[in-house]
């Protein structure tokens, strides 16, 4: 074998996965075809649950040194209907979105990729796939010619046309784009706020003024409605995504003009010229798709390369970031050699579940959004629901992230399944947040029950599970918890079942 596993592309997805393999001290080799990282941020925001995993390993301080301002108040919303998801019930340090560029994203992960002794290959296109029973050959083309590479797993996260994907023959069943957006980072030649000032009152009653100079709405328009946004990003540029009618007339195929861009503009908001600079254009559309199996034998598929989603807050880079956190310490655990059975195919039945509702859950929300007059009963009555305090709790949890449980037996725990609040802690040694027991990427045995922790029966497996006794401001509803890597709850209270979640999740004692 010339590695353990192969990573087969570099962005968000795959720097993820391949950080926390070698964190877990499992050294992939990184594969990715451009020559060097993209500018191009497509994704914008980090939601609650992706925030929590980053800060879980020491990544988010970085990245709030290049916050940007959303343009929208700390909450979330559904299908942009006037009520606020309210995250705070789920009991987070972050119960809202953080702005920041999926480039600054994938920058820190390399930097975190390297401080754990892990460079990527660029310019290492991967042609084509093939795996028996005994590893996977990917076949590896460079400016230096072609060479075969083997391993004893692959992880493809080459985005949404995966050529290791296609490699396999694996389909990718869903639904075709229906409609067309157009996103293009520009430099404006005045403020949106200048812009606002300008509207005529029919203009300024569809298009919102929104915190950090950006703007937003949907403009009835011949035709149909044209969605319009504006963001601040960094440096003076601003990401504009529009679409409508005139949308729709172009072909995917076609290069986005700068005529289009100004006459989206002049089209929203009545005004010319507002334009000094495009930066980058490109097309997308609303498809959705999700393979039916995320692994296959010793292949197995990440992010967009196992699930494509409305471009809707930025969903897709957050799952991948999901897949990738979930992902990363069970493979690890199978190349090093204690992985109970059947833990690696737990990725699977844990992440396709978790992108099939989130797949769900965009397409409502832009048939909300695309959607004329014929739907305005509708949204009416989702307001009243989404001012009940349980449907809009599960509705910020689904969202969010936060609200995931994984698939667990009949009569389980409460918290088995789901993720371990972000308390804050009292230890001996001082305040600890519950973020902080993460940071290795090991198991924790957590007692909260105000004594020394038992180690009676968990001492058996302390080379992969940290034993801490702590106690905590709120209640959880359980004295004693085993947490997995990435922060999900096994076991909780069941004294008679402790040894058995400890080999189903960790493997054979010591």
């Amino acid at each position: 074998m010339d590695t353990d596993v192969i990573v087969v592309g570099a962005g968000a997805t795959g720097l993820m996965v391949a950080a926390e393999l070698a964190l877990a001290g499992v050294r992939p080799v990184v594969l990715e075809t451009l020559g060097a990282r993209s500018t191009q941020s497509r994704a914008l925001n980090l939601h609650p649950r992706t925030s929590e995993i980053l800060q879980a390993r020491g990544l988010l301080a970085d990245l709030l040194e290049h916050q940007i301002v959303l343009g929208t108040p700390a909450h979330s919303f559904f299908g942009a209907l006037p009520v606020p998801l309210d995250c705070h019930p789920w009991r987070t340090r972050h119960p809202y979105q953080i702005g920041v560029l999926q480039t600054r994203v994938e920058e820190r992960l390399e930097r975190r990729l390297a401080e754990l002794g892990v460079t990527v290959s660029r310019g290492h296109e991967v042609t084509a796939v093939e795996q028996d029973p005994d590893g996977v050959t990917a076949t590896v083309r460079t400016a230096g010619g072609e060479r075969r590479l083997r391993s004893r797993y692959l992880v493809g996260c080459d985005g949404g046309r995966s050529r290791v994907r296609k490699a396999l023959a694996v389909d990718f069943p869903g639904t075709d784009g229906s409609r067309l957006f157009v996103a293009a980072d520009v430099v404006l030649a005045r403020p949106p706020e200048r812009w606002h000032a300008e509207l005529d009152p029919e203009r300024r009653r569809h298009l919102r003024l929104l915190p950090g100079n950006s703007m937003a709405g949907v403009v009835p328009v011949p035709g149909g409605r044209l969605m319009f946004s504006l963001r601040a990003l960094e440096d003076g540029v601003h990401r504009l995504s529009f679409s409508g009618p005139a949308v729709q007339r172009i072909p995917r195929e076609e290069p986005v003009a700068e005529a289009e861009i100004l006459e989206a503009i002049r089209t929203a908001c009545g005004l010319d010229s507002e334009l000094k600079e495009v930066r980058w254009a490109s097309r997308f559309s609303d498809a959705c798709r999700q393979v039916e199996r995320y692994r296959h034998g010793r292949v197995l598929l990440a992010g967009d390369a196992a699930h494509i989603i409305v471009p809707l807050g930025g969903q897709g880079l957050n799952l991948g970031l999901q897949d990738a956190f979930n992902l990363g310490w069970k493979l690890a655990a199978e190349v090093s050699g204690w992985a109970p059975p059947g833990l690696l195919d737990t990725y699977h039945t844990e992440r396709h579940p978790a992108a099939a509702v989130l797949l769900r859950e965009a397409r409502a929300q832009f048939s909300l959004l695309d959607g004329g007059p014929e739907l305005t009963p509708l949204r009416e009555v989702l307001i009243e629901l989404l001012g009940l305090p349980e449907t809009n709790r599960h509705l910020a949890g689904v969202v969010s992230g936060l609200g995931l449980r994984h698939p667990v037996p009949d009569g389980a725990h409460p918290l088995v399944g789901r993720r371990l609040p972000d308390l804050d802690l009292r230890t001996a040694d001082g305040p600890l947040p519950v973020h902080r027991l993460l940071r290795g990427g090991r198991g924790v045995f957590l007692d909260l029950s105000g004594a020394p922790a038992d180690e009676a029966v968990v001492g058996a497996w302390a080379h992969r599970v940290d034993i801490r006794a702590a106690t905590a401001a709120e209640d959880i509803g359980a004295r004693q918890v085993l947490v997995r890597p990435d922060g999900h709850v096994c076991w909780a209270d069941d004294r008679e079942r402790l040894a058995d979640a400890l080999g189903r999740w960790f493997g054979a004692p010591r």
